[in-house]
């Protein structure tokens, strides 16, 4: 370590010792919209930070709740926390992989108590993707199907039994394991539109071909999904928004936090929970690389809330590296799985660090 970094490192362990949300909130409660981004979806530590965050954040005005999944996922979670009669664990099964979990499930009941203590100001929960395919969807066109042609239905539901899996993991994570069968899935899903297309599913088979359409790797525009996604956050104001995303779509100097901090100034906040080492998806989640942000973090022994305003070191304009742990991850390459933004200043206004993290637990099937 450098000795630039040993100074920046005394300077870590002189800031709060502790995640209290409270301070937390004092750091990003000025905004409209606040970012809560993580480092991992898959570590309890991460998530409780941004629950507990979410909650003094409600008690100070917001009234949003925004997560980058499905649209209509979205629209369940939104009935189930302001009362209605929804099977939530079904709905989850329907969400993003990385959401099926049961701190998840967990929060959202957290929301649906506190809304219905507050039966007249409810807060929301919206989804800001940009696909409106459910895993559910597949088996609607299978039964349509079948009761034209029971040969042609069996012939489809092969096709995507192999590729609704993308709503587990995307086709880029499948790929990565080794677990993708080579076909891009946008070709099985337009066969399966070939076979099916006579049994009146032509809307939800056009639907399903898009999605996968639009797969990271195939036809995915990050650009114009991110924009679209701060797009769809931004109509949600006036309200106050919390946004619930992993930490490179909520920096406020690209993707999605990017957009919204050049359309909204300081009326967007973006916040990075980080973490030291530990375990999350299935793997053991070395000591961070040297250099990194996680590696002075660390160093300075702790939890932290280190705030990035105008009294930070200047060492915190410069570039910097932080962890990110996706489906891809690989320990052997943890090397390889970090962002590097231009500025920490510029793309965090608060840093939040767990030494260890330990994984959330996934709804059974």
């Amino acid at each position: 370590m450098s000795g630039q970094q040993e100074t920046l490192v005394d300077w870590v362990r002189a800031q709060r010792a502790d995640t209290d949300p409270e301070a937390f909130a004092d750091v990003v409660g000025h905004a409209s919209v606040v970012g809560l981004g993580t480092g991992t979806r898959s570590a309890r530590e991460t998530f409780a930070v941004v629950t507990r965050t979410t909650r003094v954040l409600v008690e100070r005005g917001f009234r949003v709740i925004a997560v980058l999944d499905n649209q209509r996922v979205g629209e369940l979670y939104d009935r189930y926390v302001r009362g209605a009669d929804v099977d939530i664990d079904a709905a989850l099964r329907q969400a993003w992989g990385p959401w099926r979990t049961e701190e998840m499930r967990d929060a959202l009941d957290s929301l649906r108590r506190r809304n219905a203590d507050h039966p007249g100001d409810p807060v929301r929960v919206v989804g800001v993707g940009s696909s409106r395919v459910l895993p559910a969807d597949y088996d609607r066109v299978v039964d349509l199907v079948e009761a034209v042609d029971p040969a042609e239905a069996a012939k489809v539901r092969v096709l995507f039994d192999v590729i609704r899996t993308a709503h587990d993991a995307g086709e880029h994570v499948l790929r990565a394991r080794g677990t993708h069968p080579g076909t891009p899935f946008v070709e099985l899903a337009r066969r399966a539109r070939e076979i099916a297309g006579r049994a009146g599913a032509g809307e939800l088979l056009d639907a399903i071909v898009d999605h996968h359409a639009n797969a990271i790797g195939v036809g995915y525009d990050a650009d114009r999904e991110e924009r679209a996604a701060a797009d769809r956050v931004r109509a949600l104001l006036p309200a106050r928004v919390v946004l619930w995303e992993g930490s490179a779509h909520v920096a406020a100097d690209a993707m999605m936090g990017g957009h919204l901090r050049a359309e909204l100034g300081r009326a967007y906040a973006a916040a990075h929970v980080t973490f030291g080492h530990g375990r999350a998806n299935g793997v053991d989640v070395p000591p961070p690389a040297p250099g990194s942000l996680e590696d002075v973090l660390l160093a300075a022994g702790g939890e932290r809330t280190v705030r990035l305003d105008d009294g930070s070191p200047t060492t915190l304009d410069a570039p910097w590296r932080t962890r990110l742990i996706s489906g891809v991850y690989d320990p052997a390459r943890d090397g390889e799985h970090y962002l590097e933004v231009r500025s920490l200043r510029g793309a965090y206004d608060v840093v939040a660090f767990v030494p260890e993290i330990t994984p959330t637990t996934v709804l059974a099937p």
